[in-house]
């Protein structure tokens, strides 16, 4: 996440907070969120979830790198899926994608849901 930040992490951590476009949207970022997101072993997490997890992750998806992906899925036990959404951008601004993926994930989510 840091990463995204860019020249505002200097603002973040001198003012404690500053407003951070990201995926064309606002945000604003404070100090104490950093220090939350650096605490967090979401390797950990991931595998301790005792659930099925399904990764969707978009080859151009400028925001979030396929390692990140990668690191997400190989922490997960089974049973999980990983879907490629080639083509696709980080918010799913089009149409077709959105639907897409509202498609492939009710589909898979149904597996797993009871009733």
């Amino acid at each position: 996440m840091e990463h995204l930040l860019g020249s505002s992490k200097a603002e973040i951590e001198t003012r404690g907070i500053a407003e951070v476009v990201l995926a064309g949207r606002p945000f604003r970022i404070s100090d104490d969120f950093l220090a939350d997101i650096n605490r967090q072993d979401q390797t950990a997490c991931i595998a301790g979830l005792g659930r099925a997890l399904l990764v969707m992750h978009s080859p151009q998806d400028e925001l979030v790198g396929i390692d990140n992906a990668r690191t997400v899925f190989d922490a997960a036990r089974h049973p999980k899926s990983f879907v490629s959404l080639d083509g696709a951008d980080h918010l799913l601004t089009h149409r077709a994608d959105a639907a897409y993926v509202a498609e492939v994930l009710a589909a898979w989510a149904s597996r797993y849901l009871r009733g």
